[in-house]
C-alpha cells in the first residue's frame, strides 16, 4: 500500500492518505491532568462501592441490606460509566474512512466498534453543531469526564448523525474542509 505520512490538523485529528482511501482519525486523549483527575476519580469511586457491598454483605438489619444493596446497583452503573469514559480517554478514536463513494464512520476503542457507512449522494447539510454557550448542557457536552460534544453534524436520508467529540471550533471547520474535498475525490 503506497500510504503516506498522517498530516495533522491541530493535536488530535490525523489524515492518511492514498490512491484508494482517505483515512481520518480523530483521537480523544485529554491532557495529563485531566487524566490524572479521571484516574482520581475512578479510585475514589471504586472506594464508595467497596465501602457499599461491605455494609450491604454485613449489615445486620435487613432494611440496611436493602439499601445498600440499592446503592450498590446505582454505584455499579455510574462505574461502568466512568471506567468506560477512561479507556475512551486512553484508547478511544474516531475514524472516518473515505472510498468508493462512500464514508465509513467508527466510534473505536483500541481496533474494535461499530462501524456505519454512508453513502456519499445521501449526506447532506454537513455543517458545524450549534450550542448555546450560555447552556448548561452545552458545557456538560464539553466536559472531558462525558464522551460526547460533537461539533460536525450532517443529515443522512432524513436522520442526524454527528461525529468530531469535543473539537475545538476551528479544528472542526478544518475537518468539514477535508470531509468536503474527500467526498469530491472518492465519489
Amino acid at each position: 500500500m503506497n500510504q503516506t505520512e498522517p498530516k495533522f490538523i491541530g493535536k488530535r485529528i490525523s489524515i492518511r492518505k492514498d490512491k484508494q482511501h482517505l483515512k481520518v482519525e480523530i483521537t480523544q486523549q485529554v491532557e495529563r491532568w485531566q487524566e490524572t483527575l479521571l484516574i482520581a476519580w475512578l479510585a475514589a469511586w471504586m472506594i464508595c462501592g467497596v465501602t457499599f457491598i461491605y455494609y450491604a454483605a454485613t449489615s445486620a438489619n435487613r432494611s440496611e441490606q436493602i439499601f445498600f444493596v440499592i446503592a450498590t446497583s446505582l454505584w455499579l452503573y455510574f462505574f461502568v460509566r466512568i471506567t468506560k469514559v477512561f479507556i475512551w480517554r486512553k484508547i478511544g478514536k474516531e475514524v472516518l474512512m473515505f472510498s468508493n463513494g462512500k464514508l465509513t464512520l467508527k466510534n473505536a476503542f483500541g481496533s474494535r466498534g461499530k462501524e456505519e457507512i454512508f453513502n456519499f449522494q445521501h449526506i447532506s447539510k454537513l455543517g458545524l453543531v450549534t450550542k448555546d454557550p450560555a447552556s448548561f448542557l452545552a458545557f456538560l457536552d464539553d466536559s472531558f469526564w462525558m464522551i460526547a460534544g460533537d461539533r460536525v453534524g450532517f443529515n443522512y436520508s432524513g436522520q442526524k448523525f454527528r461525529l468530531g467529540k469535543q473539537l475545538a471550533v476551528r479544528d472542526a471547520e478544518l475537518l468539514i474542509r477535508v470531509i468536503e474535498s474527500a467526498m469530491k475525490e472518492y465519489k
